[in-house]
């Protein structure tokens, strides 16, 4: 297969992620090395608008000009920023986070290790998007405690969150002051931001009027401005100046996302032990009934025997690492081959995105791999996103490594 019939292969693929089976309502796929990428798109960056109570078609095209919520993708700045503080000697995995920022009194039997790698359970007494105001959120963050591990599943936002801050009392900059002259500065990043500019803010996606049936409950998910992040605790806290906070509230383009990626494989944000560590598996293990615990990394997932809930593609190595977004965003990076995987999609904006319980989903009409359309009481027939997340695999990864073999960029 030559590179040009590759890609267009992985066109195609899109236009059933996007057109045909339309779990997103626009996407763009990346792929590449330290020395070189390519970038594909599709799709509309916006469908409907909602104008006095009424929803009014407005199809925006994406296209490389296109401002993506980076949502949890925001994980791996704040994973990057840490480990760069470990390797000058600012930071030690057994440090106490309490020691590192005293705010965090809850956290004394805490390490930095232990919140890096999952085994420490972050709760707060109740929950940070519930607070009345940016104030109170903040606050909460603070009472921050751990728990024992508990359960299967170990991924948490709290983690991310929570070094956010500890990243701030250690550097004596704010977290995107850090970002900004760490981080994207040497990575030759210039369209990443806590708060995309005015000028930009008619390319940011448009994540807004998500539906949602919960427990027989039609929703729309109205509030939702440009700019603005999708995850809730992120955009209560942006409104306290906390932008972006450690766990999500990063924006960015393809272009960019490119260029971090780029700049991790080629060494010059880590040291390439550094990197190779990162997806080295720290949590997960298979149980004797078949099912698993979570394989989990530094903020991020590492290879799991379990593909279907895997964030690393199939055909990556052991140290490969993976993580996605909710809004529909996944990067995935192998140190070893020497290539990294990046979709940027929408699986929100006029989609019906979850369903509680799941089982009403097909009592709805909806297929079994959650495409298709659900009729909205107010007569009009909305696309689902459901169960996209188990698409990328076939969709996007499969796809993507063809392209990659294609043009000799996968090392041995």
């Amino acid at each position: 297969m030559t590179p040009a019939q590759a890609d267009s292969a992985l066109r195609a693929s899109m236009g059933t992620l996007v057109h045909e089976k339309a779990w997103l309502t626009g996407a763009a796929v990346c792929y590449g090395t330290s020395d070189d990428h390519r970038i594909h798109t599709c799709g509309l960056r916006r469908e409907i608008r909602l104008v006095q109570g009424e929803f009014v078609p407005d199809p925006q095209p994406l296209d490389l000009s296109t401002v993506y919520d980076l949502a949890s993708l925001t994980k791996l700045f704040t994973l990057v920023s840490v480990l760069q503080l470990m390797e000058r000697g600012c930071l030690r995995p057994g440090d106490s986070l309490a020691r590192l920022d005293a705010r965090f009194t809850g956290l004394k039997d805490c390490t930095l290790e232990d919140c890096l790698s999952y085994r420490a359970n972050l709760q707060t007494p109740r929950r940070i998007d519930a607070q009345q105001d940016a104030d109170a959120a903040r606050e909460m963050v603070f009472q921050t405690f751990a728990m024992p591990l508990a359960g299967e599943r170990l991924y948490s936002d709290m983690n991310a969150l929570v070094l956010k801050y500890v990243l701030e009392a250690v550097s004596g900059v704010s977290y995107i002051d850090y970002l900004t002259s760490q981080v994207f500065a040497p990575a030759g990043m210039t369209e990443t931001w806590a708060r995309v500019p005015a000028s930009r803010l008619g390319d940011v996606m448009d994540y807004g009027l998500e539906h949602r049936v919960l427990n027989g409950e039609y929703r729309v998910m109205a509030d939702i401005q440009p700019g603005q992040p999708h995850d809730p605790k992120a955009r209560l806290l942006s409104a306290a100046g906390d932008a972006p906070s450690g766990h999500a509230g990063l924006f960015s383009t393809a272009q960019d996302l490119c260029r971090f990626a780029r700049a991790l494989l080629s060494g010059r944000l880590l040291r390439m032990d550094t990197l190779r560590s990162i997806g080295v598996n720290r949590t997960g293990y298979l149980l004797g009934d078949g099912s698993y615990r979570q394989f989990l990394g530094l903020l991020c997932f590492s290879k799991s025997p379990v593909q279907m809930k895997s964030e690393v593609p199939e055909w990556m190595g052991l140290r490969a690492f993976g993580l996605a977004g909710y809004t529909g965003n996944h990067l995935a990076i192998d140190p070893d081959s020497g290539v990294f995987d990046l979709l940027l999609g929408n699986r929100c904006h006029n989609r019906v995105s979850q369903f509680t319980p799941e089982a009403a989903a097909e009592g709805l009409g909806i297929e079994a791999d959650g495409s298709g359309s659900l009729k909205w009481p107010d007569g009009r027939l909305v696309r689902s996103s459901f169960r996209f997340i188990h698409q990328k695999d076939r969709l996007v990864h499969a796809p993507v490594y063809a392209c990659l073999r294609a043009r000799g960029w996968l090392r041995d």
